[in-house]
């Protein structure tokens, strides 16, 4: 009988403590779950309490001991939360969430090294997560990597406009210290138009200062190099392709392409002499006989003199039709430019052009154009909106005179337009243009053009993307040199 009392009691023993663990367990959990609630609304001190009660349930709960990590974490206690953060570390690091949070800790307690390595692993795996990829740019920033970091701070203000400022901000400081103060420039400008705060505001126009006033040099790059490649439609094919206002009245579609580069052989703020070169070219899927190939050579130097400054260009330039020589241009342009003020500044120049042209079946008497041109032309720019929009006009004068009287004229010119910076990184420009053109004999036009068109950045700086529409409309009081021409074009740019 003794026996089997000894018996009851162990089993009401071990009923009692399982009962009282699960009980214990069933608090904890309770404890947990209120802990997250009040962390979840900000309201750490409620949080660290309750999810220090959790943990007296069960010591080694990983989720417990993780929140009790993101808690310290959040009030900036870092000592607390590497204690509960490292043993979450050692039990079960998977927990969704915990990886960043570990990262940011390194972070926030100036182990940018081991921050940097997390955050590097949390954005191979989550290409997406902008803020992994932001830190992981700020952790190499830190550590004055400035090249790695780079392209994690592009990347971040690419993914999300939450920390695009911030990211442009301190992608602009590691250009300027890898040298690339040009587009270290551009960023700054970018931060100073969008800046959430008046102080980061403030940081960047003071960048923008120091490159204006102690670094002119570096910002203007000795060299330029500009691609397009794209595809058009052209509603009413050019026979002529200068001058002479003569067309198919056929339509077709045409690749197109062109380069164009410069190089300063002296490179200074307030002196520059270069070289540079372009090349256009295009291909019609049927009219192939008036494909245009032009070369065109630039020698030129500008003398800086604020609020003045002089250029001087000289300019041969060779034209084929069809792979066939038809014109060689030789242009020389003196021109001054005086900026009035940070936002207004206008342009005189002069032109004198000597053209040769070259006969050939398809052109035959075609050097009757040979002969001279002079130029002058006024134009103006104006810039809103904080740089963001530009307004510009201008007018010239032209007397064109060639060997045969039929082919001279005098033009006066006339041009309107709008640049403006769009939201989302598009850029639109509309532009209209006037001719009256009259001719020594009887011929007298009036040339109405209009020009639209939105370019946007890809995914790389360089990279573009642009889409154009040009209308002309020619009224003549002779017939056969009345037309209306529509081109609609796709292409992609790339520059440096």
């Amino acid at each position: 009988m003794e026996r089997v009392s000894n018996a009851v009691f162990v089993i009401l023993l071990v009923l009692f403590m399982f009962l009282s663990a699960n009980a214990e367990d069933d608090a904890g959990r309770a404890y947990y779950k209120q802990g997250v609630f009040a962390y979840e609304d900000g309201d750490y001190g409620d949080a660290e309490k309750n999810l220090k009660k959790a943990l007296e349930s069960d010591f080694q709960n990983p989720f417990y001991n993780y929140f009790l990590g993101k808690t310290y974490l959040k009030t900036e206690q870092y000592q607390d939360a590497e204690r509960y953060l490292d043993l979450v570390r050692t039990i079960n690091p998977n927990i969704p969430g915990f990886q960043y949070d570990w990262a940011f800790l390194n972070y926030q307690t100036g182990k940018y090294s081991q921050a940097a390595e997390f955050f590097k692993e949390i954005a191979k795996n989550n290409p997406s997560d902008a803020l992994a990829h932001y830190h992981a740019g700020m952790s190499l920033y830190k550590e004055k990597h400035y090249g790695r970091a780079l392209k994690y701070l592009v990347k971040s203000a690419q993914l999300s406009p939450v920390v695009r400022t911030n990211a442009y901000y301190h992608a602009g400081v590691c250009l300027w210290n890898t040298g690339s103060v040009r587009q270290a420039v551009e960023k700054f400008e970018y931060v100073r138009d969008h800046a959430d705060t008046e102080e980061l505001k403030a940081n960047a126009m003071n960048w923008l200062q120091t490159a204006e006033t102690e670094t002119p040099a570096k910002i203007a790059k000795p060299y330029s190099l500009y691609l397009k490649i794209g595809y058009q439609y052209d509603g009413n094919v050019r026979l002529e392709p200068l001058d002479m206002d003569m067309y198919a009245d056929e339509d077709d579609s045409a690749f197109e392409g062109y380069v164009s580069g410069t190089y300063n052989f002296i490179n200074r703020r307030d002196v520059q002499t270069g070289i540079g070169y372009s090349h256009c070219q295009t291909w019609h899927n049927e009219l192939s006989k008036y494909d245009l190939t032009g070369s065109i050579i630039r020698l030129y130097t500008t003398c800086r003199f604020e609020p003045l400054t002089f250029g001087l260009t000289y300019t041969p330039s060779f034209f084929q039709v069809d792979s066939e020589s038809y014109l060689r241009r030789h242009q020389l342009k003196p021109e001054v430019t005086w900026k009035a003020s940070e936002n207004f500044f206008t342009r005189v120049s002069y032109n004198y052009y000597y053209n040769d042209y070259s006969d050939s079946d398809a052109f035959p008497d075609n050097d009757a154009r040979d002969g001279y041109t002079n130029a002058v032309s006024l134009d103006a720019y104006y810039s809103i909106l904080n740089k963001k929009a530009y307004l510009f006009g201008g007018m010239g004068y032209e007397a064109n005179s060639a060997s045969r009287s039929d082919e001279s004229y005098d033009q006066i010119s006339m041009k309107m337009g709008l640049y403006f910076k769009l939201p989302w990184a598009f850029d639109f420009n509309l532009t209209g243009k006037y001719y009256d053109k009259k001719y020594d004999e009887k011929r007298d036009d009036s040339k109405y053009f209009g020009s639209i068109s939105l370019s946007r950045r890809l995914y790389y700086d360089w990279l573009g993307m642009l889409a154009e529409f040009d209308y002309t409309k020619n009224d003549s009081n002779i017939e056969r040199y009345e037309y209306d021409r529509k081109v609609m074009g796709l292409s992609l740019t790339a520059s440096f």
